[in-house]
Formats: structure tokens, C-alpha cells, sequence
């Protein structure tokens, strides 16, 4: 039996096989034409809808987690992917979330936003509107006829101020949720936890007061269970509070709680479980990667010639102030004869030593065990073994997974 430890990522696989999805801000209603103006369209055909790909979760990710790692070598697929209508679309993030990201991406970064854009001409309509808006709403307005050939009507008008914008539609959140992920500055979303407080008077309608405080409650409801930071600023806040609107604060803090659904072998909030996938026994010839298979069921079969992918699933993990994590596990193969295999045995992996949005969100081993079953192993079950330790909440969970080599 051999078992390298391989270096590679698997979790796509899994979250596909197991349903997750990435991480995103609610997609709420299209923009109307007020001002701020994003060009309203047609919606398209409803067409029914596909599992993520490994592609769209990077995607998702690198936008709505971008100020975690402030990380501009990604900066190039986001464009990319904004000149394919469909493949932005399946981040599902709307317009106006894009353009809030955009125009703080490009407050950020007024020298290079020239050259990530390139010819305007690239862009189908839905991309153009936003990157335009977010020109405009950073102050490059001069870029837009360089760039597009093109001047709106509200080029006239002056950009509001998305810090202190007091959102009165769900575009408006949207816009403040974008600059948020471009940001990390929970400072955008004061306003939408301003709202939530049934006491505060907010445009003098109540039917459009009621609206914009369900929405308000809802973005923070889904997106507290994400993001670290925005957990961090209402605690803050609910510490701050009082009365009614303490009772709010703290019950969208409980739907985190509620929401969070730990694997069963657990220390506190630290969970973890093993996935095992079969991997290809040969490569695709067009290039791209090859499809594994999700191994579900408690006791997976296995052949000889086959090759297994494991790799540990987690959540719950400690964060420092900076958001990074530091977790890592012990892990050992034991055969049907009760016998440990050395090869497997390795000490101290490291599973995550990065910066991350969430505690809770789901994070995969970076380092995979790889077991190829070879002529000469006995058949019956085989244990895998693993040690999952959490280095900054000092928590530690103990996990096992089998799979039966069968003797044929």
C-alpha cells in the first residue's frame, strides 16, 4: 500500500458532491433607475440552475473574502470573469454588490485600474454597467469615456458617499455589502445595523421602513455566519445597546449559532470530519483536471489499483485578532491486521496556517493523504486515523474514517 502525502486541493470535489455553496451576499431585487443608477435589464431566460463549479466558488470567494488577504494577483481572473456574463452571474452576487466591490477596489487602487480594465469594449452589457458605475462612483469618471466611449446622463451628478449612505432600497445594501468584502470595514454596514433598532426613524414610511429592516436583518443574518469581522463589530455593538434593539442585536447573533451545524465529532465549536474521494487512474487528456469521486457511506469499498484521496474537513477553529488560524493533525492508517503502515504515520501536518473570513465557514486539509491499494495488500478494512488540533483555541478532536479493500 502506498500512502504519499501530496500536496493538492480537494475540497472542491467536495463541496460540488456534498451541495455547499460559496459564500455570498443576498442577491437582492434589480436596481431601479434612481440614483445611484445602475443601469436596469431584462432579465434573462430563467434557466434551471447548475451545482457550482470549482471555478464559480473560487470565484465567489476571491470577491467576497478579498479583504482578507488584500490579494491583487487575483484581481485579473475577477475581470476575466467579468467579460463572461454567465460566469460572473453564477457567483451569485448582484450588480450592485459587484459595483460597491468595484468602486472600492478602485479607491484603493487608482493606478492600476486602467490597465485591469483594458479595452471596454470587452464587456457585455451587465459588466459594463458596473464597472461604469464604479468609475464614477470612485472618482475615475475620466476613464469612463477613455475607456467605454461612453457618457451616462448621472456622470453629471455628484457620487454619494457609500460610508455613510443610509441604504432606503435593497440596491443600496447591496452596494455598501460590496464595499464591505472589498474592504473588511464593517464601518459600510453601520447603517443596515442601525436599522435593525425598531426605535430609529428611517425615511418616515412605514411600509418602506418594515423593508428596509427585514432586509437589513437578512444580509446580516447570512453573512454574520461568514465573516469573523462582522461577527467581532456586533457583538460590539450589542454590547453598546440597550432595550429592544439589544434584543434585536442579539438575536441575529443567534441565528449564527442556530445556522452552525458542527460535524458530530467535536471539541466545542472545533469540528471536523474525513472525506475520501477515488481519485482518476489516469489523467484527462484535454488538459483540465480529471473528476474524482466523492466516497460516501460508512465503510467505502475499495480495489486493488485503486487510488483513495484523503483529506480532513473542519470548521470552528480558533482566530486570532488578524483572523489567522492554525490548525494541524496527526494522522496513521492502521490495516486489518491491527498493524500501523509507517508510511502513513505523519505528525503535525499542517492543515491551515492562513488568514481566513470565518471561523465557521468549511476549510479543507491543504495536505491530502493519497492511499494506492497495490497487488500484494491484504484485503479487509483499513482505519484511518486522525488528530485534528486547533492551535489557536487550543481544542482537539479525534477522528477515524474505514474503507474495505475488497479481495478481488
Amino acid at each position: 500500500m502506498a500512502i504519499p502525502l501530496m500536496r493538492t486541493l480537494l475540497l472542491a470535489f467536495v463541496l460540488v458532491g456534498f451541495c455547499f455553496a460559496p459564500a455570498a451576499a443576498q442577491n437582492s431585487s434589480p436596481p431601479s433607475p434612481q440614483r445611484p443608477a445602475l443601469p436596469a435589464l431584462p432579465p434573462p431566460p430563467a434557466k434551471a440552475k447548475a451545482l457550482p463549479s470549482a471555478a464559480d466558488i473560487k470565484l465567489a470567494e476571491t470577491i467576497v473574502f478579498f479583504y482578507v488577504r488584500n490579494d491583487l494577483a487575483a484581481v485579473p481572473d475577477v475581470f476575466a470573469a467579468l467579460r463572461n456574463s454567465e460566469a460572473i452571474s453564477r457567483t451569485g452576487l448582484s450588480r450592485a454588490t459587484l459595483a460597491g466591490f468595484f468602486s472600492m477596489l478602485f479607491v484603493q487602487n487608482r493606478a492600476r485600474v486602467e490597465g485591469w480594465i483594458g479595452s471596454g469594449a470587452d464587456y457585455p452589457a451587465d459588466s459594463k454597467s458596473v464597472l461604469i458605475f464604479a468609475l464614477w462612483q470612485s472618482g475615475n469618471t475620466g476613464l469612463i469615456a477613455s475607456l467605454f466611449h461612453e457618457e451616462p446622463g448621472f456622470l453629471r451628478d455628484r457620487p454619494g458617499n457609500l460610508y455613510t449612505l443610509a441604504p432606503s432600497r435593497p440596491v443600496e445594501m447591496d452596494l455598501k455589502w460590496g464595499a464591505f468584502f472589498a474592504t473588511g470595514n464593517p464601518g459600510f454596514l453601520a447603517a443596515l445595523v442601525d436599522a435593525i433598532d425598531p426605535r430609529k426613524p428611517l425615511t418616515g414610511s412605514n411600509e418602506l421602513d418594515k423593508s428596509i429592516r427585514i432586509n437589513a436583518a437578512q444580509g446580516l443574518a447570512y453573512n454574520v455566519r461568514q465573516h469573523e469581522v462582522l461577527e467581532r463589530y456586533l457583538v460590539q455593538r450589542a454590547g453598546e445597546a440597550s432595550g429592544p434593539y439589544k434584543q434585536a442585536l442579539d438575536t441575529l447573533l443567534a441565528t449564527r449559532s442556530v445556522a452552525y451545524k458542527p460535524a458530530p465529532d467535536r471539541d466545542g465549536d472545533f469540528s471536523g470530519t474525513i472525506a475520501m474521494l477515488k481519485l482518476p487512474d489516469t489523467p484527462a487528456t484535454d488538459g483540465n483536471a480529471s473528476e474524482a469521486i466523492a466516497l460516501s457511506g460508512a465503510m467505502p469499498q475499495a480495489r486493488r489499483g485503486d487510488t483513495i484521496g484523503v483529506t480532513v474537513l473542519f470548521s470552528g477553529m480558533g482566530l486570532h485578532k488578524d483572523l489567522s488560524a492554525d490548525v494541524s493533525y496527526d494522522i496513521k492508517v492502521t490495516g486489518p491486521d491491527g498493524s500501523v503502515d509507517p508510511r502513513s504515520t505523519q505528525q503535525g501536518v499542517t492543515a491551515l496556517k492562513d488568514k481566513v473570513g470565518g471561523r465557521f465557514n468549511l476549510v479543507d486539509s491543504r495536505s491530502t493523504l493519497s492511499i494506492h491499494f497495490e497487488p500484494g495488500d491484504k484485503p479487509g478494512p483499513y482505519r484511518i486515523e486522525v488528530l485534528l488540533k486547533d492551535n489557536v483555541g487550543g481544542r482537539k478532536v479525534m477522528l477515524s474514517r474505514s474503507i474495505e479493500l475488497l479481495d478481488k
